[in-house]
């Protein structure tokens, strides 16, 4: 059975284009071991890698893949949702740019990426349209050396490798991530060997 790294869809304009799609979830602390997201706003992808391999959905895709039949999600012990707060959302419609253009409609004045969130101010009605975001925290299995992936748990349709900041998952899994988020994500086949 094939697996498959989880990734973002490759944004336009380099940085300036993966804070915007990604936001961030690593700048912050965890407040009550839950994860501060500060993003633009209103559009939130339904899947998106943010931070530190945080996989961040929104609650259509919540419920979703609480009604799916990937097998991890559907054992309680295999995955978790988690609460996103959303601390700082900003109002910034990106999506209506021209992704083909080399360069974004604008630049944040200090010229550094974080700055299209950090520069403006939280906005309670852009967070509001965002609705519920959730964490999806899946099980570590396996390591990942020399570019393969020592099998760990079998069983699992989505998982991280212990030893990398990487999100894997079956082809199964994959299928349902193209199907309901994939304008916005991409995958990479990993090789699997047994470890010996």
């Amino acid at each position: 059975m094939p697996l498959y790294i989880l990734k973002n869809k490759e944004a336009p304009w380099a940085d300036y284009g993966d804070i915007l799609l990604s936001g961030m979830t690593g700048h912050l602390e965890r407040q009550n071991n839950l994860l501060q997201l500060e993003r633009t706003g209103p559009f939130i992808p339904p899947v998106i890698i943010s931070g530190i391999g945080d996989i961040i959905i929104t609650n259509e895709i919540k419920k979703k893949i609480s009604l799916s039949d990937i097998s991890d999600i559907s054992d309680i012990s295999g995955i978790e949702f988690k609460p996103v707060i959303k601390k700082h959302i900003v109002d910034l419609d990106w999506t209506i740019w021209n992704f083909n253009s080399d360069e974004p409609d604008f630049y944040p004045d200090s010229g550094e990426p974080e700055d299209y969130i950090l520069e403006k101010p939280h906005s309670s009605e852009i967070a509001e349209k965002l609705g519920d975001v959730w964490e999806l925290v899946v099980k570590e299995s396996g390591n990942i050396k020399n570019g393969c992936y020592m099998k760990g748990d079998e069983k699992l349709d989505i998982l991280k490798a212990e030893n990398q900041i990487v999100i894997l998952v079956t082809q199964k899994a994959k299928d349902w991530f193209s199907e309901n988020a994939g304008d916005w994500i991409q995958f990479e086949q990993i090789k699997i060997q047994s470890e010996k």
